[in-house]
């Protein structure tokens, strides 16, 4: 079994080493102003300042540097000037921020403090953002803090006349502590709009979660669209009662959009206020959604020539396409006559007209006064009813007819004074051949 042998305190082994250094003649000197004394800088952190963030929140927190270090250089190195060589000086301190485990991005860069003395403090600037999913609670920035200090400071040289201080590289990695904190946030999962379509009023729904940590009183969700000319909104928010994680809701904001739109997506913001179990009233960070404006209902003519005969009464056959994206609920087309066509049955239902889909149907006009090769037009409407019930009415369309001369037995079935002498002509010949048939029937 080894004895144990007690080991001397520091500042017993420091005063008998300067002692036999001071006593002894310079020949015999142990070569130190002061040997390894076992002393060294000590760097802690702590906050000054606000660290409470939310989620998505940019943050400037300022950390102080303290050294804890003691004093010892005037009584381990007598012989120096007091402060000289102090080895509990952090010399060139560097500090490198990192983000670690903590959900935060980190802006700051490493940078050079400089040297901080014993009980010294310092105060650094760490700059980042929060991660928007950031789930609370306290978290530590790590902070790789490197220096050098000054162990030793042998004497060298010829009678132990120049002194050369030796360094150590020490590294701490340090807390900066920052407490994330619950906060609502709703996330936008299913985006839909309806009618929204130009020179119309429909609606734009948005399905809508709260993936955040808080619970909240009194929230008002909105949509804000970036163009207020282009949409004007008819009702734009909702209000609810509570709101806790994981809660869903549906807000559906009416718009009337200008008859000028073209169909696009439109930018617009999601966002509200709400009422924190603090009472606090806060801001929801607004998210990008669109506004989805669609062509409509475009009804077009297909049938752009028409000829008829000239002096009677025709049936037209008129094709209508719908070239939009929304079906036409309910349609009617009518044609619109003029002093020269006359329409005698002007208006005719086709139904409901999908994108795409093709109605045909006819109408009957007068061209008793027009006169035969003459062109002449006539213009078209369909009148129908969109997605919301609302009463629409298309863009009039231009229809062109050739007027023509009747031919043939069109010819003659199309002139009265033929028709006349036809009527008189079957007239004698029913008349004659009744007066034959009467005398046959009187001979027997």
């Amino acid at each position: 079994m080894r004895a144990c042998s007690p080991r001397l305190p520091h500042s017993i082994l420091f005063g008998f080493l300067i002692a036999i250094a001071l006593c002894c003649p310079p020949g015999l000197a142990i070569g130190y102003t002061y040997p390894d004394t076992g002393n060294q800088p000590s760097i802690i952190t702590s906050p000054a300042g606000e660290t409470e963030y939310f989620p998505g929140d940019t943050f400037e927190i300022t950390v102080i540097l303290a050294n804890t270090g003691m004093v010892t250089a005037v009584q381990a190195a007598p012989r120096l000037a007091p402060g000289t060589y102090d080895p509990s000086t952090a010399l060139g301190v560097t500090v490198r921020p990192g983000a670690g485990d903590a959900p935060v991005t980190v802006k700051t860069l490493p940078m050079m403090v400089g040297d901080i003395g014993s009980l010294d403090k310092v105060p650094v600037i760490i700059r980042g953002t929060v991660h928007q999913n950031a789930s609370p609670g306290v978290y530590a920035i790590p902070l790789d803090v490197t220096y050098t200090y000054v162990y030793a400071i042998p004497m060298v040289g010829a009678n132990y006349s120049t002194i050369v201080p030796l360094y150590r590289e020490k590294k701490q990695t340090l807390p900066a502590t920052i407490r994330v904190m619950s906060e609502v946030r709703p996330a936008v999962i299913r985006e839909n709009s309806e009618n929204l379509v130009p020179g119309s009023q429909g609606y734009l729904t948005l399905d809508v979660v709260n993936i955040g940590y808080g619970s909240c009183t009194d929230i008002m969700l909105r949509i804000v669209p970036t163009d207020n000319v282009t949409f004007q909104m008819v009702d734009d928010s909702i209000y609810l009662k509570r709101f806790e994680p994981g809660d869903r809701a549906s807000l559906r904001v009416g718009i009337a959009v200008h008859e000028q739109t073209s169909a696009g997506l439109y930018p617009a913001l999601f966002e509200g206020e709400y009422r924190d179990p603090d009472g606090i009233i806060r801001t929801i960070p607004p998210v990008p959604v669109f506004i989805k404006v669609s062509r409509g209902v475009v009804m077009e003519a297909v049938t752009r020539n028409l000829t008829i005969y000239q002096g009677g009464k025709e049936a037209i056959t008129v094709s209508y396409l719908n070239t939009g994206d929304t079906p036409a609920y309910n349609a009617q087309a009518r044609i619109i006559g003029s002093h020269v066509l006359m329409p005698v049955d002007d208006s005719a239902q086709l139904g409901t007209i999908g994108p795409g889909e093709i109605k045909t149907t006819q109408f009957v006009v007068s061209s008793e006064n027009a006169l035969a090769g003459k062109h002449y037009v006539i213009e078209s409407e369909v009148k129908y009813r969109d997605g919301m019930g609302t009463l629409m009415l298309s863009d009039n369309m231009r229809l062109g007819v050739y007027v023509t001369q009747p031919s043939g037995f069109k010819a003659i079935t199309s002139n009265p004074a033929t028709l006349i002498v036809i009527a008189g002509v079957l007239a004698i010949l029913v008349y004659a051949g009744w007066k034959v048939w009467g005398k046959k029937r009187g001979r027997n």
